[in-house]
């Protein structure tokens, strides 16, 4: 997942156009006017671009183990670190003690301004077990 948000997301945000790669590399799952979601074969995440955000997810029974879910945690903290060094860590972006949560966040809530990184993955709810992995660019 690490992998893809930086060879993805990153790009994506910085405004490349990321669809004649993804085009290459992945099968399109579903697709609609806003953008397209693609199955990663070899890691079983699914890629999502849309005009302001780009997301990895993975569901079950795909979906990250506790630990595995911890070490993608502290590697996601790393490259925001690089690559958004002044991105504000944001302690209110959880998802409840359950979860594995993190967020950088700048701007007000529900505005359009309103774009960071954010990581949630729920490990241990069985078949509902996934995760994701988002970066969100402002709109406004």
């Amino acid at each position: 997942m690490a992998r893809l948000f930086v060879e993805f997301c990153l790009p994506h945000h910085r405004g490349e156009n990321m669809l004649p790669k993804a085009l290459a590399e992945f099968v399109a799952e579903s697709s609609d006017l806003a953008g397209t979601r693609w199955i990663d074969n070899e890691t079983a995440s699914y890629l999502s671009l849309r005009a302001s955000k780009c997301s990895i997810d993975t569901v079950h029974p795909f979906a990250l183990s506790h630990e595995d879910a911890e070490d993608l945690l502290n590697l996601v903290a790393t490259i925001v670190e690089k690559e958004f060094p002044d991105l504000p860590f944001d302690p209110k972006a959880a998802m409840g003690p359950e979860t594995l949560s993190k967020g950088w966040l700048e701007g007000p809530l529900q505005s359009p301004e309103r774009w960071g990184v954010f990581f949630w993955a729920f490990p241990d709810w069985g078949d509902s077990s996934g995760s994701v992995l988002m970066l969100t660019s402002p709109s406004g």
